[in-house]
């Protein structure tokens, strides 16, 4: 299997991620930058999209180390939950956790 994901395909998936969460937010990415510090930004994303951290991380525009930070307060704190399974990162190809701050969705990534 090939493991390269080509740049449009990269961009088409940061799109989606970012037009779902303004659609269920309401809000352009800009007015949530501005109404939310980014720990805030990161936990709210993950809420409305259940994604790896660096796909996370890329559409959001939130450094890559700074999206692990969050992880780990979110996770410390019970308010984000990993996948028991590794899965295919949308973004990079490669196995990685899949990460929700929706409770809706943890028992998904119990499975």
């Amino acid at each position: 299997m090939n493991n390269s994901i080509k740049a449009k395909d990269k961009q088409i998936l940061l799109n989606h991620i970012v037009q779902t969460i303004e659609q269920k937010t309401g809000l352009s990415l800009l007015q949530l930058k501005r109404k939310h510090p980014q720990h805030d930004l990161y936990k709210i994303g993950l809420f409305y999209f259940t994604t790896t951290n660096k796909t996370i991380c890329e559409a959001l525009k939130i450094p890559v180390e700074a999206g692990t930070r969050r992880k780990r307060k979110l996770e410390k704190d019970g308010r984000l939950m990993s996948s028991i399974k590794k899965g295919i990162c949308p973004f990079t190809g490669h196995k990685a956790r899949f990460l929700s701050t929706n409770p809706d969705q943890y028992n998904k990534l119990l499975e």
